[in-house]
């Protein structure tokens, strides 16, 4: 039976427009994923590349939008009394903007400020301890390749949505413990 879903942020619940071309240009990576060349930096060089990085966050979460059907699921959710997560690459910070923007109430938060990111399966194994439950209890919904390969890692089901239609299947999914015991 279904108790929780872990949910990615950006391009899952919410829009919001990275120039990341622009980013890694700002910060000097090349082709590798950023999370990983600013976790390889010495400090100050580090410290440089984040400020970067949370400059061009702040705008995108300042000018993001909740995608359509999002308060209407939350609320479902909450009537079936089924747990929320969110696992992110975002900083804390920015994830706080957004629930208190669109008033989003989540169980626990897993934000690269906890040291650990996607595609890693960890941040989805800390976000299931916070809740406490078990990988079977719980879907991890998100919309890409790093969503998909940190679901595989955990050992957690995973479903890809990218859009309202998206968020809208999720009801027929919760209503079929059929189809998500076969995921």
């Amino acid at each position: 039976m279904l108790k929780g879903i872990i949910f990615d942020l950006d391009g899952t619940l919410v829009n919001s427009h990275y120039d990341w071309k622009l980013i890694r240009t700002k910060i000097g990576v090349v082709d590798i994923p950023i999370l990983s060349y600013i976790n390889g930096l010495n400090r100050t060089l580090k410290k440089r590349a984040l400020r970067i990085l949370e400059s061009f966050e702040k705008s995108a979460t300042e000018n993001a939008l909740l995608n359509k059907g999002v308060p209407a699921l939350f609320s479902y959710l909450s009537k079936k009394g089924i747990r929320r997560a969110i696992v992110t690459n975002n900083s804390r910070k920015s994830v706080k903007y957004l629930l208190r923007k669109w008033n989003l109430v989540f169980d626990t938060i897993v934000t690269r400020d906890d040291g650990i990111w996607k595609p890693s399966g960890k941040p989805l194994e800390l976000a299931l301890e916070r809740l406490g439950l078990r990988k079977e209890e719980i879907v991890f919904v998100g919309d890409s390749n790093p969503d998909r390969i940190a679901a595989e890692a955990a050992g957690i089901r995973f479903i890809s949505i990218n859009d309202a239609a998206g968020i809208e299947a999720i009801y027929s999914l919760i209503e079929d413990d059929n189809y998500l015991m076969t995921l």
